[in-house]
């Protein structure tokens, strides 16, 4: 086994090369029971909490939402277009309007969740 510096032990202290026992031999590369045995545990990245979980979640809700919205940009500018030389708008108006505040409402609704 070679070397894994990501053997901590309970204080946050990395595992040594060299592990002495306490019968007082010394082993090199000492193997994972062996770490284990002197106090000394595979490290492992924290987790995170049902609460971090949750806010990640509802902020992938919030850019989700978001980018639905701004995938409908188009149409608001296609009908402003339409509008400013006298041409019946390409979308029902009033549908667009009712898609895009529903958006909005639920980023609002999540944004005050925070």
């Amino acid at each position: 086994m070679t070397y894994n510096y990501n053997y901590k032990n309970e204080r946050g202290e990395y595992a040594p090369k060299v592990l002495t026992l306490e019968d007082g031999r010394q082993v090199i590369n000492p193997t994972e029971a062996m770490y284990a045995e002197a106090g000394y545990l595979p490290w492992t990245p924290p987790q995170a909490s049902e609460s971090e979980i949750e806010e990640q979640e509802r902020m992938a809700s919030i850019e989700s939402l978001k980018m639905q919205l701004a995938e409908t940009d188009y149409k608001v500018i296609k009908v402003a277009e339409c509008a400013a030389v006298g041409e019946a708008a390409p979308y029902d108006v009033a549908a667009l309007h009712r898609e895009r505040q529903a958006l909005r409402d639920q980023i609002n609704a999540l944004e005050g969740e925070a």
